[in-house]
């Protein structure tokens, strides 16, 4: 389940432009990456769905993740993973463990959350698709479909609030007819952060297993 909350959030947030893109959809990306690229550091509190009919699947869950160049600290589903660009350690309190990654493994099986704001830059088919009010917001929603006829995604909706050029939600339908959606409840953009938060320090985990992959 992490692995592919993984893979979507950072289906989330390099622009690889294609001839039958639609040039309003280019043109709105290219204002969300002038944004996320003037930032140093960002946090972003989201609520994930996942859904499937066929199956009577329907689970949801907060989270929040704060990103720094490679670096994150990412807290959802009561696991807390560090990665200070070398290493990921994945902390699970309830089992009292910790799981030490090497980040080039990782990279290899999915998409990390220091590219969860600009995973669109590349390899997908950019459409313009519908506006959406929601409360007091107008999304346009941007369609990406894969260029990589073996994914298991059959399209994107890409939710952009048009007021600030902030990606507000995301909508992953896959082949199997599994609905995700990440709903960003809040993106603060250059937040204070501690000297140390992207730092494993194991004195604080005595008592854990701790173990490297």
């Amino acid at each position: 389940m992490m692995k592919k909350y993984l893979l979507i959030f950072i289906l989330l947030f390099s622009l690889n432009i294609n001839s039958q893109n639609d040039p309003r959809a280019e043109k709105l990306l290219s204002k969300v990456s002038s944004k996320i690229d003037s930032a140093e550091s960002y946090k972003i509190d989201f609520k994930y769905t996942l859904e499937n009919k066929l199956e009577g699947i329907s689970q949801d869950a907060l989270g929040n993740v704060t990103i720094q160049g490679d670096n994150y600290l990412l807290n959802f589903m009561g696991i807390t993973q560090i990665c200070d660009s070398n290493s990921i350690y994945s902390i699970v309190p309830e089992n009292e463990e910790v799981i030490i990654s090497n980040i080039e493994e990782e990279e290899n099986q999915t998409i990390k959350p220091s590219k969860l704001l600009n995973f669109y830059r590349k390899g997908y088919l950019i459409l313009w698709d519908k506006l959406q009010s929601d409360y007091n917001k107008k999304i346009q929603f941007v369609k990406l479909i894969p260029s990589d006829s073996d994914s298991d995604i059959n399209y994107l909706l890409l939710g952009i609030n048009i007021s600030n050029n902030n990606i507000s939600k995301l909508i992953e339908i896959g082949k199997n007819k599994t609905k995700t959606i990440l709903n960003v409840n809040s993106i603060v953009f250059d937040p204070v952060l501690e000297n140390d938060i992207f730092i494993f320090d194991k004195n604080n985990y005595k008592g854990y297993y701790i173990e490297k992959l």
